[in-house]
């Protein structure tokens, strides 16, 4: 398993969030800057500098200056949460099945399995709280390699905080 797979797992919280409304206690249309922690990595046979240089990586990449910032939009009664799994089976592939979707318009708790990935099954619980400037969310995946029977771990934690309006 390598972090190539993982990147695309990094940009769902940006794909949950796209849309939302500000009538429920949902994050305001606007612009928003999104933060990325990871809290967790866990691979087999991954050396500590390997781990370390790949956290980096990845923070960076959905962190960065750049790729920080993205616009979401009003008026969809709090879709985004439940639009998750299936945004989740799209980037990840292979056969996907919610265990768990308790979410209302400004949380997520969702549970999912994805058979037959192309790292092999794959895990994933999220849970989170939005609020009408941003919201705060974590995400584990369990990544089963087919192969050798081991399993990578990989959590985060995914926020965002409203800037201000969206630009022109």
């Amino acid at each position: 398993m390598t972090k190539t797979f993982l990147l695309p797992l990094l940009s769902l919280p940006l794909m949950i969030a796209g849309c939302s409304d500000s009538g429920d206690g949902s994050p305001e249309a606007g612009q928003y800057k999104q933060t990325v922690k990871i809290t967790e990595l866990d691979f087999p046979g991954m050396t500590e500098e390997a781990k370390k240089q790949t956290i980096v990586q990845m923070e960076q990449v959905v962190g960065g200056a750049a790729g920080s910032l993205f616009c979401m939009q009003g008026d969809d009664n709090g879709a985004q949460w439940k639009e998750a799994a299936q945004q989740m089976s799209g980037a990840l592939g292979g056969q996907c099945e919610t265990a768990k979707n308790e979410g209302s318009a400004t949380t997520i708790d969702l549970e999912m399995t994805c058979k037959g990935t192309a790292k092999g099954d794959v895990s994933i619980k999220m849970t989170g709280q939005a609020n009408t400037q941003g919201y705060d969310s974590s995400m584990a995946f369990d990544i089963k390699d087919p192969d050798s029977g081991e399993t990578a771990k990989l959590a985060m934690n995914i926020g965002a905080q409203r800037q201000g309006d969206c630009p022109g």
